[in-house]
């Protein structure tokens, strides 16, 4: 049994001895009860140590209430009474555990003996106190970053990999046996985008002209790397590509109508609907044609040029065709100002002037000149043949052709080594990768087979889960046979339970996806995976730039290298500059690099996982205020006052001295640690460790200032406040270690 268990059933037993002198009632059977229901302070700074809710007691002592007293105040006569009744006669010289007592409404409210307190020192000292808890039977199996290949590493996902690393040593920490994981996006139509542009705005050739020559190797490796930028890193080379391929295979950027086959109509006849008096039957004609188009729309009238969806166009993925409207048939529709995007309103038919061509495509009459080359007379076919070559660049790569799948490998390759070199320039760990590519024919024969098991169902020609009228019909193959995310989530989530008999996944994945991981892990269930109960998505808000979010189709992003070079110079001007020529560069660098880290790792953490961070870099990276360096800059102020004061091993020292209110303070929130551990632990929740270790931290410099080390009244209080000064430095090593942020002896 811990020494926190010990004192916390004595107390439960002075309780229960206070009930038995006061009241004459034996709740000797609540023990336990009463030693479950203590509660350490709910803010840190508290005075008290542990507190004993007397609610508890009411109904044991419920005979023993006047009648004309209500219950409420009853309970606050009883905090009261036993209060007195500890302080008066229980706490004896024999007690080992308790300074005093008070009342605070309800609740008795206990002060440790500095003794007591300073009991934890020694277990700090020795190891034991921070020791890893007690192995627990249980696998957990923690994935995250999960990066695409071909797409930038930027600062937004540092804030999963530092979530998720340090939910890996948190949970390893409390006992659990955590697999490290990565699940890598090497294959789908953002690497085509990335390539295509490659093959035709950088080599300016065609995949069939790619395809048709000699190619080994090496001289894939020489074409790529003669038109790489030397400074840039392989990563972000190819994500600047991807960037400049969504930008160019981008059709809103191209017209401010971007809707492939919508022309523009002249209404000629407005009638009644002959049964629907919310509805009008309108002849529009496109110059050469007449149609008859069923419209409940309003402000227009005969002669306006209106846009139109004529028969064989596309609203989303479905063509338009004629459809029966109470009677009428309805060739197309005319679109109001929400579909065209001009305006919110959904009733308002959009109007363009009366001068506007009859029968031109809305592309084109939305052409923006100054993004669409000269020489590109017709932007809608332009763009059916630009989708068209990525279409057949990714089926290309699935049908693995010689030359396009060793193109597609060796920039797989170097996103992945780039994004390896990022890890362990950030400290985070992986036990196991999984790549996108290794389970896609997996995830398709396990979809087939639960059809054919009757565990899933064919809707319009797709196979999926009916999750009902929350979640809907998870789709899993479409009616081409071609599998999704959630299909290949599928795949991956058997491997973690078979392969690494998983007890407990979790998934660290931005909020965007929670509705896709409700499926999964419903569709699990109906699979008969019984460890999908304990499936669990960790979602967290977004990081986002004070002008907004960020967006790699966009590139309005922060790369890593970025990222890496301002924070490594800001640290070196801040703290490091000093100490060229005296310290080696090789010191110089490492620390420079570890308080980086912490700028970055803490920041990151120290949030609510459900918020949107605004990403701040000279605020993380400050020496003051509630951040990494922060905590870095005071565990090596103890240290170094370790050093100058000169602690001495074996001198005598007596713990009852730290008697001084912000040494007790200081002691009282360093016991705190282990249950601050496991409650982010199991609340996947790091920024509750962050508000401990700063609130250490502040605690640490108010004794720091309040009492003196060195001009200690006695050589004995000096030695004792030297441990209590190393013990504080042991916990804020280890609790910023549970962070992924490793301290430095020295800044």
């Amino acid at each position: 049994m811990s020494q926190e268990k010990d004192i916390r059933l004595a107390l439960a037993k002075l309780v229960i001895t206070a009930v038995n002198k006061v009241y004459g009632v034996d709740i000797s059977s609540m023990e336990n009860d009463i030693e479950a229901k203590l509660e350490l302070p709910k803010e840190y700074d508290m005075e008290h140590n542990i507190a004993f809710p007397c609610f508890a007691l009411g109904k044991p002592l419920t005979p023993k209430k006047p009648k004309e007293v209500k219950f409420n105040d009853f309970i606050f006569q009883i905090a009261s009474e036993l209060t007195n009744e500890i302080n008066t006669n229980l706490l004896s010289t024999n007690n080992t555990i308790v300074e005093k007592c008070k009342n605070e409404g309800p609740y008795i409210n206990f002060y440790y003996l500095p003794s007591l307190l300073g009991s934890t020192i020694p277990e700090i000292l020795s190891g034991s106190f921070l020791a890893q808890r007690p192995h627990k039977n249980e696998n957990v199996m923690i994935e995250y970053s999960q990066p695409n290949t071909h797409k930038t590493f930027h600062v937004g996902h540092m804030r999963n990999a530092a979530l998720g690393n340090s939910l890996v040593l948190l949970y390893e920490w409390c006992g659990y046996h955590v697999h490290a994981v990565n699940y890598i996006g090497d294959v789908g139509a953002h690497i085509a985008k990335c390539l295509w542009y490659f093959l035709y705005f950088v080599k300016k050739t065609t995949l069939e002209e790619f395809e048709a020559q000699e190619l080994g190797r090496e001289q894939i490796i020489e074409m790529l790397e003669s038109a790489r930028p030397q400074d840039i890193p392989h990563v972000e080379w190819l994500g600047e590509l991807y960037t400049k391929g969504f930008y160019e295979l981008d059709f809103a950027s191209w017209t401010k109508y971007p809707l492939m086959g919508y022309i523009t109509a002249k209404i000629e006849e407005i009638n009644n609907h002959p049964s629907n008096d919310k509805w009008k039957v309108l002849k529009v004609t496109n110059g050469t044609e007449h149609f008859t188009v069923v419209c409940g729309g309003k402000d227009y009238k005969v002669n306006d040029v209106v846009p139109y969806a004529p028969l064989g166009s596309k609203k989303g993925a479905r063509l338009v065709t004629e459809v029966d409207k109470q009677g009428v048939t309805s060739q197309g529709f005319i679109l109001s100002e929400a579909e065209l995007e001009t305006s919110e309103n959904k009733e308002k038919i959009h109007v363009f002037p009366a001068d506007t061509p009859v029968g031109i495509e809305l592309t084109e009459l939305g052409r923006n000149a100054e993004n669409v080359d000269p020489n590109i007379t017709n932007i809608t076919q332009e763009m059916k043949k630009r989708e068209a070559q990525v279409k057949s660049l990714l089926r290309a790569m699935e049908d693995h052709q010689k030359n396009i799948s060793m193109l597609w490998e060796i920039t797989r390759q170097w996103s992945i080594d780039d994004f390896k070199e990022i890890y362990k320039w950030s400290d985070c760990r992986f036990d196991h990768y999984f790549h996108e590519s290794d389970v896609g024919d997996e995830s398709k024969e396990i979809v087939l087979k639960a059809y054919e098991e009757g565990k899933l169902i064919k809707s319009d020609g797709a196979i999926g889960a009916d999750l009902g009228k929350q979640l809907g019909f998870c789709v899993l193959l479409t009616s081409a046979g071609t599998g999704l995310y959630a299909t290949k989530d599928l795949a991956l989530a058997k491997r973690k339970f078979e392969e690494f008999k998983v007890d407990r996944s979790v998934y660290v994945v931005d909020v965007s996806q929670s509705l896709h991981f409700q499926q999964v892990f419903k569709t699990l269930e109906i699979l008969g995976f019984e460890q999908a109960k304990k499936c669990k998505h960790l979602a967290y808000g977004m990081v986002v730039l004070p002008d907004g979010k960020m967006s790699s189709r966009k590139g309005n992003i922060i790369y890593f290298s970025t990222l890496q070079k301002l924070l490594t110079e800001k640290i070196y001007q801040d703290f490091m500059v000093k100490y060229k020529g005296v310290w080696s560069d090789e010191e110089i660098n490492e620390t420079t690099r570890k308080i980086a880290i912490s700028a970055i790792k803490y920041g990151m953490l120290n949030q609510d996982n459900n918020k949107d961070i605004v990403f701040d870099l000279k605020e993380w990276a400050s020496k003051s205020g509630n951040t990494g360096p922060y905590l870095m800059y005071a565990y090596a102020r103890a240290k170094s006052t370790l050093e100058k004061v000169g602690l001495v091993k074996d001198a005598p020292i007596d713990y009852g001295l730290l008697s001084h209110e912000s040494e007790k303070k200081l002691l009282s929130t360093i016991r705190q640690f282990s249950a601050v551990v496991e409650r982010a632990a199991e609340q996947y929740k790091p920024q509750l460790l962050c508000i401990f270790l700063y609130t250490l931290c502040k605690q640490f410099s108010k004794m720091y200032e309040a009492v003196s080390i060195k001009n200690a009244e006695t050589e004995i209080l000096k030695q004792t406040r030297l441990r209590l000064v190393s013990a504080f430095s042991e916990v804020l090593k280890h609790g910023l270690a549970l962070l992924g942020i490793t301290t430095a002896e020295r800044m």
